[in-house]
């Protein structure tokens, strides 16, 4: 028998599994549209019901703006990670760049006028700093042009999270996202590395 306290973090559990359902769901319906997703097409892909869409977010832009902040706190935590464990510049330059392809980072284009927003959180600013310690490490190492900036690294990063809209299937078009982002790494570095499987 599950007394009152065990129910309510049942219910929390679900509740919370029914989010990240549709977090990852509308992130899926972004990168596939290239750009914002009716309510009902994430709600379907999400394999949940419209009104749980709506319980948890009860417009289109408080479901894009949670997408956002989604993405851009697994990309900070990822290059965090890479930062602490990449054995060159290059090395955490590449890692970051294939784990944000990888979380999604192309739906921040279709918020993109948000961002600049005096509302916004402060993922901005930590992916900002982020950013500026993998330029400076691989700077360091001598891997990179000082020319190169966090925004170009940005930027970049999210042209290869963007569709080609020309209807490949989501798998061939990540595939090709991390084949080609190789290829732009080993012609920004000079220093060729492992590719990905």
């Amino acid at each position: 028998m599950v007394d009152e306290r065990g129910a309510v973090l049942v219910k929390r559990a679900d509740a919370q599994r029914s989010q990240r359902k549709l977090l990852d769901a509308a992130i899926e319906e972004i990168l596939i549209l290239g750009g914002e997703p009716t309510r009902d097409a994430v709600a379907r892909r999400a394999g949940v019901g419209i009104g749980t869409l709506y319980r948890h977010f009860p417009d289109l832009q408080s479901l894009l703006h949670a997408v956002v902040v989604d993405v851009l706190d697994r990309t900070i935590r990822a290059g965090e990670v890479v930062l602490s464990e990449a054995a060159t510049g290059v090395d955490a330059l590449r890692g970051y760049m294939h784990g944000a392809v990888d979380a999604g980072l192309g739906v921040v284009n279709v918020v993109h006028a948000s961002l600049d927003s005096a509302g916004w959180p402060s993922q901005r600013a930590a992916a900002q700093d982020m950013l500026n310690r993998l330029i400076d490490m691989a700077r360091r190492d001598g891997a990179i042009d000082d020319g190169v900036t966090a925004t170009d690294i940005s930027l970049a990063t999210i042209r290869f999270c963007r569709p080609l809209a020309i209807g490949l299937d989501p798998a061939a078009e990540q595939e090709i996202a991390h084949r080609q982002l190789d290829y732009f790494l080993d012609g920004l570095t000079a220093e060729p590395g492992p590719k990905r499987p």
